[in-house]
């Protein structure tokens, strides 16, 4: 396919950790800009400090309010690209990984702008069905139906201090939860810390008798018992519905999260959750997911740029 112009695409390298060890995060940044070149497109490399001019930004997660020249660049490259009307493209973490947890990064996720519902778009305007088709073949999945009988409420940790939360500290979060739900429910409540956050466990001041720590590896296994998942606004909530299990959200702006139109909102239903349909849920879930293949051959990024919006460059 060809287009009418080319795009200039710049892959910025110097956004990951100059110490890190997770090489999956270079190699995501790598494989797309194989298939930005695969589909026609212009790739520009930047491993330094210094912003380019490009019609598309492409980076590795986001930012918050760490300090490192890593988050900086990655905050310059944003700036710029929204000053100048232009986009940028946001690699981040797989919310299917569960479903494979020893090939978690399988897909990736990818959004426009943004890395909420509410300030990114994520190539969902138009569905094709053929997405999560895909996906399902892939991971050997099948669409399960609402679980009704579990008997333990699974509330899901987020990293403390990560930028999902904003300045909500992990520990007060928990403890107020486990307050409001006590209001409405004597049923056994199962604290599931963050895998990238464990330390956060030390923190824990929990004053509830009916209250325990998972110690469940693969977090299916808290869903096979759970009759409700609990988060403020990330990925577990993803997990819990694709699973069956009904969600509730938190956050103060619900929209935040990936799972709000399908999630309650009011922890006093804790005992009468609603049970909708996830056709939607699954679809979209498709739109915005991508392996190592479709990369580098080119296919992700043609379906992105199919959906860009406001460009001249289709």
């Amino acid at each position: 396919m060809g287009y009418a112009k080319r795009m200039k695409v710049a892959v910025y390298l110097s956004g990951i950790p100059a110490k890190s060890k997770n090489q999956q995060k270079r190699k995501a940044l790598t494989d797309f800009a194989q298939g930005v070149t695969a589909a026609g497109d212009q790739v520009i490399f930047v491993d330094d400090y210094n912003t380019v001019d490009c019609d598309i930004a492409v980076i590795q997660g986001w930012v918050n309010s760490k300090a490192g020249a890593h988050l900086k660049i990655r905050g310059d490259a944003i700036n710029r690209q929204r000053n100048e009307g232009k986009h940028i493209v946001a690699i981040d973490s797989n919310l299917l990984g569960f479903l494979a947890p020893n090939d978690f990064n399988r897909y990736l996720r990818y959004s426009l702008d943004g890395i909420f519902p509410t300030t990114g778009y994520y190539f969902d305007q138009v569905i094709d069905p053929a997405r999560w088709a895909s996906i399902k073949i892939n991971y050997g999945f099948e669409e399960r139906p609402w679980s009704k009988d579990g008997k333990r409420i699974l509330i899901c940790l987020q990293r403390n201090g990560g930028w999902s939360m904003g300045q909500t500290s992990v520990p007060d979060w928990l403890n107020s939860t486990i307050a409001q739900l006590r209001k409405h429910t004597d049923r056994e409540i199962v604290v599931r810390p963050h895998p990238g956050n464990l330390e956060i466990v030390k923190q824990l001041k929990i004053n509830d008798s009916r209250t325990i720590l998972s110690q469940a590896h693969d977090i299916r296994d808290d869903l096979n018992q759970a009759w409700a998942t609990i988060t403020y606004n990330s990925s577990p909530g993803v997990a819990s519905l694709l699973w069956g299990v009904p969600v509730w959200v938190t956050d103060p702006e619900p929209q935040k999260s990936q799972v709000c139109a399908w999630a309650e909102k009011d922890l006093a239903r804790i005992e009468t959750p609603q049970y909708p349909d996830r056709q939607e849920f699954y679809h979209r879930l498709g739109q915005c997911h991508f392996n190592s293949d479709e990369l580098t051959n080119g296919t992700a990024w043609r379906f992105m740029r199919q959906r860009l919006p406001n460009t001249s460059c289709q």
